[in-house]
């Protein structure tokens, strides 16, 4: 490039250049005032004009700096679910850049008896790349590849690798490089670039390239691994979890069943019998003349077999509340509040507002069960004379509050270590696709709040 042209190419990028490179007589780089890949465009261009023989080369080398740039940089955050076909767009690349006739990337198998060809690309007319069978197929190729080694076909095979020569003549192979692919000390496979219509050369400035390109589709590869077992492991979690809370709910119906069967024998049964005792007492008391020492005695027995009664009839709708299923969730929480506010000495204001006669059985027995859970915790914790029960419903959801101005707690506490009632009403409300909170503090009291869709009734697993 002589004075003249250099003043021109000067004077045509507006200004003296910032940087030169010489790759021979008088083959200048121009300024970069785009991108890389314009400069190495324009630098190539440059020793195409100027007749330099390492043109080409230099070209096809700037090439692939460009794809292991793009690859390395598409790579980095890519989703598992696409590394396969990067990897095949890659090696695609690599076959036309390289102007050879296939590539094929291996990796061993778990029980390293096997090299399965998992990506492979290949111009019309060349044998696509094959499963091998390393210990029986290729003993030699294979005792090479665990070594570690680079193996160019035929040139490294050895005299005895006779099963080696039969498939280069047999496919017509008439040059191979194989690049083993090593990570964390071992072989993990290989990848291979091949020519089946000419001789190929492959020195050794080529191949550290390439087993740069293989360390970056391993590491590609090993990420897929691990983002699949962790996809698998996630998989399995839920699945468990869901396995469970099935259970959980299995176990919650046969509970309520269990519940029912006994109330229902504790009702039918056992009341009639103490009330049928009761009868017989005051005939008893019939028949003693007055003042007989025996009635006062007669008459306290009698009182406690109606008390007695009294206790199973309410134990009795503890276990399996039938007002729900005849008189509905407003009704059922009303006697429980009333019947709660006797037994426990608590007064309770309940209220309700415009809420369905018709629930869906499974949202009005965990809306019962939660209120009747929540009085509980009140009356052995809380320390109050008095607290409040709101049932209401907004829309499509449906909502129960029960709230007293007692002692608190610290629901940090509690989330760390929860205790049966309030891990079995979590439970539940999670059952019918509701939500449970519990805004307590030391001091403050505590607000238990119920939320669920009005239409979710049925079970979630």
């Amino acid at each position: 490039m002589n004075q003249r042209r250099a003043e021109g190419s000067e004077a045509a990028t507006g200004g003296t250049p910032r940087a030169h490179a010489m790759a021979g007589d008088g083959c200048v780089l121009p300024p970069n005032r785009g991108g890389a890949q314009e400069l190495d465009a324009a630098f190539c261009q440059l020793l195409e004009d100027a007749g330099c023989p390492l043109a080409q080369d230099v070209h096809k080398r700037l090439d692939f700096e460009v794809l292991m740039t793009e690859l390395s940089s598409q790579f980095i955050n890519m989703p598992a679910s696409q590394v396969d076909s990067q990897i095949e767009w890659g090696l695609r690349r690599i076959v036309e850049l390289l102007d050879i006739d296939r590539c094929g990337l291996g990796q061993v198998s778990a029980d390293g008896g096997q090299l399965v060809v998992t990506h492979s690309y290949q111009v019309a007319g060349v044998p696509p790349s094959a499963r091998i069978m390393l210990d029986a197929q290729f003993p030699c190729y294979a005792r090479m590849i665990c070594q570690g080694k680079v193996i160019r076909l035929p040139d490294d095979l050895p005299a005895d690798a006779t099963r080696e020569r039969e498939y280069c003549l047999r496919t017509g192979l008439k040059s191979n490089v194989t690049i083993p692919l090593i990570a964390m000390g071992a072989v993990v496979g290989g990848i291979g670039f091949s020519t089946f219509r000419s001789q190929r050369n492959w020195p050794d400035s080529l191949i550290t390239r390439l087993r740069l390109l293989g360390d970056m589709f391993t590491n590609a590869l090993a990420r897929k691994r691990a983002d699949e077992a962790l996809s698998a492991k996630e998989l399995s979690l839920r699945q468990a979890q869901e396995g469970l809370r099935r259970l959980a709910t299995r176990l919650m119906h046969s509970q309520e069943e269990e519940r029912a069967r006994i109330a229902r024998e504790m009702h039918d049964d056992w009341t009639q019998r103490l009330a049928m005792l009761g009868i017989d007492l005051a005939r008893l008391e019939g028949h003693f003349g007055l003042p007989s020492p025996a009635l006062p005695v007669l008459h306290a027995m009698r009182e406690r077999v109606v008390s007695l009664a009294d206790d199973v009839h309410a134990l009795s709708r503890q276990l399996h509340p039938s007002i729900l299923d005849d008189l509905g969730l407003v009704e059922a929480l009303r006697s429980e509040c009333a019947a709660f506010s006797r037994r426990e000495d608590i007064a309770v204001d309940y209220r309700t507002g415009q809420v369905p006669g018709e629930l869906p059985k499974e949202l009005a027995l965990c809306f019962y069960r939660v209120a009747q859970e929540s009085l509980r915790n009140l009356a052995r914790h809380a320390a109050v004379s008095e607290a409040s029960v709101t049932l209401t419903a907004t829309g499509p959801e449906l909502t129960l509050q029960i709230s007293d101005q007692g002692v608190g707690f610290d629901p940090e506490h509690t989330r760390s270590q929860p205790g049966l009632g309030l891990a079995s009403m979590k439970e539940r409300v999670h059952l019918i696709a509701g939500e449970l909170t519990i805004h307590s503090a030391p001091g403050h009291g505590t607000v238990v709040t119920v939320r669920a869709p009005l239409e979710s009734g049925g079970p979630r697993g």
